[in-house]
């Protein structure tokens, strides 16, 4: 695993610097997971940063109150993760503060904080925004969004999905991801031009003739390699053999889930 973040916070629109610190690492679901450290809290985020992570992956959704949250579960449900049955949509901002994970003194963690944390620590962040819809209140929650990574001088080191609000609201501060379409033309050999995108998927849906069509015409490629993509009893070597392969060839970079992160330090130090 990479034990630093040499060069502070990375400039996503700077080629030359990303490919001086590739691989970028993306820590999947918020940061380093164990008992100790839940998905999305600050705890797991300080991991990260302690672990080498360049960026760590934030799913976002709404409280009662319209204020952005860190929290993962698909339905936004807190009984698994904190022992409440009640949603995150349910509670306002000062409920959900008060909330504890299940087994730990973490607390669910704001996105102001998370995001503040994280330009403290020089960590990127990808945004997986999970609570939107062609609505008002989504339109209000992305302006508040936006608000916030402009306040913390995120502006740059931000990935996010490509929802049309998204794409409306957090335009000057988050690369997105580059259209099907236009991935198909870069594959297919027509000469696009793609600066300023990214593309990440299943590393089991890119083949290195596609990683080096995309990156040729400027797209950032990241193979997402995590647990649930592989088979559950045995999916260690597969994962391990796609690190490899993509290593390899010069990808930009993975997100990837915690227990895959000593690949790299073992592929770095065989290297």
């Amino acid at each position: 695993m990479k034990t630093s973040k040499a060069g502070g916070l990375i400039d996503l629109g700077d080629r030359e610097r990303v490919q001086e610190r590739h691989p970028l690492l993306i820590a999947h679901r918020g940061g380093v997971i164990t008992p100790t450290t839940p998905e999305n809290s600050l705890a797991a985020i300080r991991l990260a940063a302690d672990r080498g992570y360049d960026m760590v992956e934030l799913d976002i959704r709404r409280a009662k109150d319209g204020e952005p949250v860190m929290f993962h579960d698909w339905e936004g449900n807190l009984l698994t993760s904190c022992g409440v049955r009640v949603a995150v949509r349910d509670l306002t901002r000062d409920e959900i503060s008060a909330t504890r994970y299940v087994g730990t003194d973490e607390p669910i963690a704001m996105l102001e904080q998370g995001l503040a944390l994280c330009r403290s620590l020089e960590l990127g962040v990808m945004l997986d925004i999970k609570s939107l819809g062609d609505t008002q209140d989504s339109e209000t929650f992305l302006k508040t969004i936006g608000r916030l990574l402009r306040e913390h001088d995120l502006s740059g080191a931000v990935l996010a999905w490509g929802h049309p609000l998204e794409r409306r609201h957090l335009a000057d501060t988050a690369m997105f991801p580059v259209s099907d379409e236009d991935t198909h033309q870069a594959i297919g050999g027509r000469p696009v031009s793609l600066d300023g995108q990214y593309w990440l998927g299943p590393a089991q849906h890119l083949s290195v003739t596609a990683l080096q069509a995309l990156q040729r015409r400027g797209v950032l490629v990241f193979a997402a390699i995590n647990t649930f993509l592989y088979p559950v009893r045995a999916h260690v070597e597969p994962a391990r053999h796609d690190i490899e392969r993509f290593l390899d060839v010069g990808i930009d970079g993975f997100q990837i889930d915690s227990v895959y992160e000593d690949f790299f330090g073992t592929l770095h130090a065989g290297g």
